[in-house]
């Protein structure tokens, strides 16, 4: 009986080391699971593209979006920036409510299989150009879900010029501001995004 008892145990104990939190179901303006603040190297950050208020762990292998799986990946022989990783952006770091999400993806096939559902999931987004060679970015302002889905491809080299897929996902709450700024005058993360772009030729 002892037996049986300790190897339900490890069993539980293997599934919620394992277990993955699905960014997709995340709502805003919830405290965000004590669970993330828990995942080993998460750290406090406010250096993001954006400034905002951010958990952050390049251990991307305890999330997922949708159907798509996430790694903790660096690009072998990459520069120092060559590597997944995720922010979780929240309001504060009392209240830590969520705001939604920006993930750094290194990895090609992972990178390109979140495009390709976010595109099943939401749509034709707004194509533009980023103005670096091969660059994309593609906008989806969601009204119903009331959120602004942001993503961006580029090709970049590694230290012996192999070339990988470098993607950035942003998913947050429309009318985020930068620096998780309450002043109706401060650029959004939306015009941000948008100012680093231009529309793509049809």
């Amino acid at each position: 009986m002892k037996k049986i008892f300790i190897l339900l145990f490890m069993c539980t104990t293997f599934i919620s080391c394992n277990s993955q939190t699905d960014l997709e179901t995340l709502k805003f303006d919830k405290p965000i699971s004590e669970d993330i603040k828990k995942i080993k190297d998460v750290e406090k950050d406010d250096n993001g593209n954006y400034g905002l208020k951010s958990y952050r762990t390049n251990q991307l292998d305890y999330f997922k979006f949708g159907e798509v799986n996430f790694s903790k990946y660096a690009v072998p022989n990459g520069y120092d920036d060559a590597y997944s990783d995720i922010y979780m952006h929240v309001d504060n770091f009392e209240q830590n409510n969520y705001l939604g999400f920006s993930m750094y993806i290194t990895n090609d096939q992972e990178g390109t299989a979140l495009l390709n559902y976010l595109k099943k999931r939401f749509g034709k987004p707004e194509e533009r150009s980023t103005g670096l060679e091969n660059g994309i970015a593609f906008v989806w302002e969601l009204k119903e879900s009331k959120q602004w889905v942001l993503l961006e491809q580029n090709t970049e080299n590694t230290r012996d010029h192999k070339k990988y897929l470098r993607t950035q996902v942003t998913i947050v709450k429309q009318g985020t501001r930068m620096l998780n700024s309450k002043n109706p005058e401060w650029i959004t993360i939306l015009e941000n995004f948008k100012g680093s772009s231009t529309p793509k030729d049809k």
